[in-house]
């Protein structure tokens, strides 16, 4: 019994430094990898028809996006996948593979109460206006989704 008990407490001990050190050094992208598939996961449940972007779609769009943002420096123009978002909240989102385009695109009444209620009013209107969103916003934040 005492060595299954010694034998748990070094399976948790090294699972606990196997997760600290994937949070803190994100080895193989891997903190990115685990954060896109529970945002992802939880887009999938709660937004009709949503999924997610492939690996092939995120290489796809990150070659195409050197090319669109010389050719947008150029010309002035970008191609806009969400009207609500700004470039850098879309590259955020798209790090983790969440498919942008299919994400909604009015914010109704309660969702901008919950969205006060649960960031504070000053964090809120921060991002109303074009801070890019933590991952501890979006988890705060998540309930406000289907409101």
């Amino acid at each position: 019994m005492k060595k299954i008990i010694q034998v748990l407490l070094i399976i948790i001990l090294v699972t606990f430094l196997i997760l600290t050190a994937i949070a803190i050094f994100n080895p193989l992208n891997l903190r990115t990898k685990f954060i896109g598939s529970i945002i992802n996961s939880y887009l999938s449940s709660n937004i009709k028809n949503y999924s997610p972007t492939t690996d092939s779609q995120n290489i796809a769009t990150s070659s195409t996006s050197t090319s669109t943002s010389t050719e947008s420096s150029i010309t002035g123009t970008s191609a806009d996948k969400h009207p609500l978002l700004n470039e850098n909240q879309e590259k955020t989102l798209e790090s983790f593979g969440v498919n942008v385009s299919q994400l909604p695109t009015s914010i109704t009444a309660g969702m901008q109460t919950c969205f006060i209620e649960k960031l504070g009013t000053t964090r809120a209107y921060e991002i109303m206006k074009g801070d890019t969103p933590s991952v501890v916003d979006f988890f705060k934040a998540k309930d406000c989704i289907g409101k």
